[in-house]
Parts: structure tokens; sequence; C-alpha cells
């Protein structure tokens, strides 16, 4: 077999195989003779038909399926022992290529089109990029106060419905009789007495005891059309045009009293932080939004700094083959026409890829089988299993290693999901790399403006 290229462009290439008999012909014979051993036919024993009849029936497919596969592998094996980077995959040159008639070609020449991955050179260092520090409203931090007075109050049933509880009980749709609607909605729903949009409506369940009907017309009452559909039990496209009047039996009040702004709630909210005041409570708070921002301030600083260097970072595609790249990819999803229609972006996205590729190769970025289990077992497995608090056994410790291990074993097994976690990593570590090297500023803004730079 020859292999040998020939440059068309600064960054095309053109690959040619040359593929003789030798080079085939005793994979061809050892399928043929697997056919054979396998071949059931009218008047012979299975693995007893002639060779030249398994030749006639099945030796042009067996030629083709081993030639194509002595193709491919070789091409690649080729592309990788020359070190060869390549943009997207080879692609074939059909103008080039001899037509094959594979009943009487026995020497086979093939030709691919590749394109050269540009060198470049990028300043990380130069770019720069800012950090937002996103500072909670009082508004964030009021909320939040009053989320962990619920998450931490208590449950009461109180005899008759207040303005702020949610009552259990059954949903009957009724006809303009005011009688149950045959084939009408009848389910047992939940109502929190909040969400009523409408004061007349709200009043004619405040003060009712368990056992009370009360009639009311859904639609006016939950003018949110997400909150109607949950109510009704349908979907949202089915409840738009649901005017009909329903009854409503209650069958619990539960009524949410809020836990004080005490030591007790401090300690449950945040336990071991030694909070004993409100202003610490608050504090905290803080911190604990500001940590969940973290990742998006981190993210938008990565985004912007990529573009930036996207801008700055001047080099040469082979814009025309990777167009022929991208439709031969597509299926027949996309037309030529509109690849066209969006080169720019397509090209952009060629280069953004480019650039990822030059941080990870300058700075050593690499994930590594080790880091993807680490993930697993330190970080995604603990959200869903909480290890164990102070106190616990050495056995138990053990049984625990060992549980999260067997799951992490079996997560790798999910070639889809560790896929996408290989990609959070690797994405992880350029966001790092670049808040390390890039000029990195740092600026508060609050939550509607770091919105706002969001979407720019």
């Amino acid at each position: 077999m020859k292999i040998s290229q020939e440059k068309t462009g600064e960054l095309t290439a053109l690959i040619k195989m040359e593929i003789e008999q030798n080079d085939y012909q005793s994979a061809v014979e050892q399928q043929l003779r697997h056919q054979k051993s396998q071949l059931v036919m009218p008047g012979f024993r299975k693995g007893h038909t002639p060779m030249g009849m398994v030749k006639k029936m099945y030796g042009t497919q067996v030629l083709v399926g081993v030639v194509e596969r002595l193709m491919t592998e070789n091409l690649y094996k080729y592309i990788d022992e020359e070190k060869i980077t390549i943009l997207g995959s080879p692609l074939s040159n059909d103008e080039k290529t001899p037509e094959v008639d594979w009943e009487k070609d026995t020497n086979f020449t093939f030709y691919f089109d590749i394109a050269l991955e540009p060198k470049f050179d990028f300043d990380l260092k130069g770019v720069e990029a800012t950090l937002y520090d996103v500072q909670p409203s009082d508004e964030d931090i009021q909320r939040s106060i009053d989320s962990l007075c619920g998450r931490f109050g208590t449950f009461t049933h109180p005899e008759t419905v207040g303005e702020n509880d949610m009552l259990s009980g059954k949903l009957v749709e009724l006809d303009e009789n005011g009688e149950k609607k045959e084939g009408g909605v009848e389910r047992n729903a939940y109502i929190r007495i909040e969400n009523i949009a409408l004061a007349t409506i709200r009043k004619k369940f405040e003060g009712k005891k368990v056992g009370a009907t009360v009639k009311f017309l859904p639609h006016k009452a939950f003018k949110d059309v997400q909150k109607l559909a949950v109510v009704l039990g349908k979907k949202e496209e089915e409840v738009k045009e649901f005017v009909a009047e329903c009854s409503y039996t209650i069958e619990t009040i539960d009524h949410m009293e809020k836990a004080e702004l005490n030591q007790d709630l401090f300690d449950k909210a945040f336990p071991g932080k030694g909070i004993t005041s409100e202003e610490a409570l608050r504090a905290a708070i803080v911190e604990e939004l500001k940590k969940g921002y973290s990742n998006e301030t981190e993210a938008l600083m990565y985004r912007k700094a990529i573009e930036t260097l996207i801008d700055n970072t001047k080099f040469d595609l082979p814009e025309e083959f990777l167009k022929r790249w991208m439709l031969s990819r597509s299926e027949g999803k996309m037309t030529a026409e509109e690849i066209e229609k969006e080169n720019d972006k397509y090209m952009r996205g060629f280069r953004r890829e480019l650039i990822c590729i030059a941080i990870d190769k300058k700075f050593e970025l690499k994930v590594e089988l080790q880091d993807i289990k680490d993930y697993y077992k330190n970080e995604l497995l603990p959200a869903y299993f909480p290890k164990f608090n102070e106190g616990a056994t050495e056995e138990e410790q053990k049984a625990y290693d060992e549980n999260l291990d067997r799951m992490v074993e079996d997560m790798l097994k999910r070639e889809d999901q560790t896929q996408q976690v290989y990609n959070f990593l690797v994405e992880r570590k350029r966001v790092n790399c670049v808040k390390e090297n890039a000029k990195l500023t740092t600026k508060s803004v609050s939550m509607d403006e770091f919105i706002k730079l969001s979407v720019e």
C-alpha cells in the first residue's frame, strides 16, 4: 500500500492512497472462508458449499467491505504517524478518485482532501477581563431570611382557613345547572390561598372549616395560567379556554408558622458557623448568595475573555473545506446555501474551538479518568448521599466509601453522561486558567446589572 500527500493550499492537502491486491487478498479469503463455514445451501451440508459458489454470491460484497475498512484504518493511521493535525475529518475527493469497477479491478486508488490546523500564537496575559462581584440587595437578603423562616417553620392545622393557608380538597367541575359535570374535571387538588388573585374569591374561602364546600371560577381565581393548570391538573394550553365553575370541598387546612429569628433558627440554618445574631445571619446569607453567583460570574468573565481572544488573534481558516465538511456532517439537515448564509457565525465557532484547544496545549490542561472519578465521588454523589456527621464508625465510613466506589464505576459505564462530565471539567479548567492568567479586574454590581451584562 502506498500513501502520499501533497499540499493544495496553505491549509489544505491531498492524500493519495493506492491499494494493491496483496494488501487485501488474505483478508478477503479469510472472510469468504468464514462465510462458507456458516452458509447453508440446498443440496449441501452446512459449511460444504463450493468456494466458487460462495465467491459468486459474496465475493464483491466482501471485497468492498474489506477494502473500505482497510482504506479507513490506514488513512487515519497515516495521519497519526505523520503527526498531521487536521480540522474536521478527511473528505473523499470524487473528482480525482477513479471510478471503481469492483467486479474487475484488482488495484484501487483513492484521493482525500484534508484541512490542516492553522498555527498561531496568542497572549492570554494581555487579555483584560472583568470578574463581577454580585452584591445581593436588601430584598435578596430578606427573601432568603423569609425562605429560611419558612423552611424551618412548623405546620399547624387551624380550624378555619386563613389568608396564608394551604388547602387540600376535592375539586369538581360543574355544569350550567350547578351540578357535577359528566366527564368534567374531578380531582384532589391543593390550593394556596395567597395564590388566589381575586379578593372576592379569597373571601369565599377565608373563615371556612374542614368539610365546607366553596363554589368559584378557577379562571378568575388564578390569573397565572401555570397555577391554573396545576390546580386543574391539565396542560397550560388546555386551560386557556376553561371558564367553567367548580366546587371545592376542603379536606385539610395547613398553616405554616414561620420560625422566629432566634438562636434555634441560626443553628439550624448554618450549623457549626457560630452565628448568634441577625447581623451575623445576614452576613452568612450574603456569603452563600455570592457563592451561588460565582459560577455565573466566572462563566461570563471566561466568555468575554475568549471573545476578546477571537477578535485579537488573527489566523486564516480553510473556509471552503470547512463548508464542505459541515455539509457532509449535516446528513441533509442543512443546504450549502444555509451554510453560506451563516458562514461568519460558523467560522467564528471554529476560531473559538481552535483557541480553546490552543489554551489546553499551552497551559497543559488535561482531564484524566481519575479527575472524572474524583468529580463523581467527591462532588456529584455526596450531593445525593451526604457524608456522615462526626462520630461515624470506621466500618460505617468504609461501607460508605465502598458504596460510592461502586456507584462511580456504574456511572462511568454511561458514556453520554461521562462525556458531559469530561466536557464540564475541561471547561472548568479553562475558566480557572483564564482567571489565573488574564488581566483581571473585579467590579461590584447588583444582580439586575449583572443580568443585563450577561445578555449583552
